[in-house]
Formats: structure tokens, C-alpha cells, sequence
């Protein structure tokens, strides 16, 4: 056998010995702290300064991910809190603009955007042509309780119309309205494209969008004055 195939077994037996012995180096501390590693930038440095080096980058690591999942707790509690108390206000409405006006205030306090586009309605600014719908849900519905992700410009137009002020490169969840989406659509966007991702749970929204496909039918559009 040649000299470097020798070697190069050599190194695979070594590499595999200490792949299934993890604690060799457990009480060989003269052995560690003679050992170098090639570094790019430091050039040779000890196993040790390598393993501390690790440790620390993991430890950074773990602290950047805490501080993230704090404050996404934290804003899920916010959240929670709102959407609870939204329901709230939507149950004492008397009247369907009223109902609208309080998920829009909920939804700028949550730094998003409200969408309610129904088939049934008169008033304009809340319209939506039933074959456009029709063509979102068959795309983007297909028996899902709720479409969460960016909207191109072409679904974005047949939801919100070519006039809405939606953002473009933001995201969106879109809920349906009634037994597949007969009565319309609740959406909220948000101008960070990350913010609505498919793996988010829609247990709230999807609570609230069946409270509001029931205050469609029971409220009328027309305003009352003391609201």
C-alpha cells in the first residue's frame, strides 16, 4: 500500500474513532492544549481557543433567539389582547359601517391594514364582484381556512381593486366570509413582507371572521347616529 493511501486511512480510522468517542479528549487536557487548528484570519490556534470560540458564538446564538422569541411572545400577547377586545366592540355594534370602523382602528394599532370586500352590498368602497372571488378562492383557498403570504399584483387587484392602497411587497392573510367565502373576504396586510407567513396559526382571525359572516347577516348597513 502506498504511503498516502496509509495516511489517508490513518486519518479516516482516527476521524471515525473520535466521531464514536466524543469524551477522548475528556481527561487528556495536556493533549487538547497542544493541538492547533488552521484558522483563516488567526491563523494556528489551540483546540481550546477553538471550542471557547464556539461556545461563545453558540451562547450569542441562543441569547439572539430568546430576545426574538420574547418578543414575539410578547407581541402575540398583544395581539391576543386587541383581537379579544375587537370582539368585543363588534358585539355591541348596531350597524355594519360601525363594525367596520372598529376593525380598522384595531388593525392601525397593530401597525396593518383592513380589508372587508363582500358579494351583497351596495356601498362600493366594501364591494367585491363574485367571479373575482370566486377565482381567488378556487386559487388560493381550495378548502384552507385561511390563504397567509404575499398577494401578486393581479390577486391583489381582484380582491382590493386596481385603487386600493395595498402594499405591494408587504404580506397578507385573507379569511373567508361564510361557507366558502359566499359572503365575502377579511383581510389584513402588512408592509413587512415576513409578517404573514403559512405557518402562523389563524385560530383568532379565524374566530373573528366567523363572528363578522354572523353580524353581516343580523346588522344593517345603515349608521346609527350616536355611533
Amino acid at each position: 500500500m502506498l504511503q498516502p493511501q496509509v495516511e489517508a486511512l490513518t486519518a479516516e480510522v482516527v476521524a471515525e474513532y473520535l466521531t464514536d468517542h466524543p469524551d477522548f479528549f475528556q481527561h487528556r487536557s495536556q493533549l487538547v492544549e497542544r493541538l492547533s487548528l488552521p484558522h483563516p484570519q488567526a491563523g494556528a490556534v489551540s483546540l481550546v481557543h477553538v471550542q471557547m470560540a464556539r461556545q461563545r458564538q453558540r451562547i450569542e446564538e441562543l441569547e439572539e433567539e430568546i430576545t426574538a422569541l420574547m418578543s414575539l411572545a410578547a407581541n402575540n400577547d398583544r395581539t391576543f389582547h386587541e383581537f379579544m377586545d375587537l370582539q368585543e366592540q363588534l358585539l355591541k355594534c348596531s350597524s355594519l359601517p360601525a363594525v367596520c370602523r372598529a376593525i380598522e382602528a384595531t388593525a392601525q394599532r397593530l401597525g396593518l391594514m383592513a380589508y372587508l370586500r363582500l358579494v351583497d352590498t351596495t356601498l362600493a368602497e366594501y364591494r367585491i364582484n363574485q367571479e373575482s372571488l370566486q377565482r381567488f378562492s378556487t386559487n388560493h383557498f381550495n378548502g384552507k381556512q385561511a390563504y397567509l403570504g404575499r398577494l401578486r399584483q393581479a390577486d391583489r387587484g381582484l380582491l382590493f381593486g386596481d385603487q386600493c392602497a395595498a402594499p405591494e411587497m408587504g404580506s397578507y392573510v385573507v379569511l373567508p366570509l361564510g361557507q366558502n367565502a359566499a359572503q365575502g373576504i377579511l383581510a389584513f396586510s402588512s408592509p413587512d413582507g415576513g409578517h404573514f407567513q403559512p405557518c402562523m396559526d389563524t385560530l383568532f382571525l379565524r374566530h373573528l371572521a366567523l363572528l363578522l359572516s354572523h353580524l353581516i347577516t343580523v346588522l344593517p348597513w345603515q349608521c346609527d347616529r350616536h355611533e
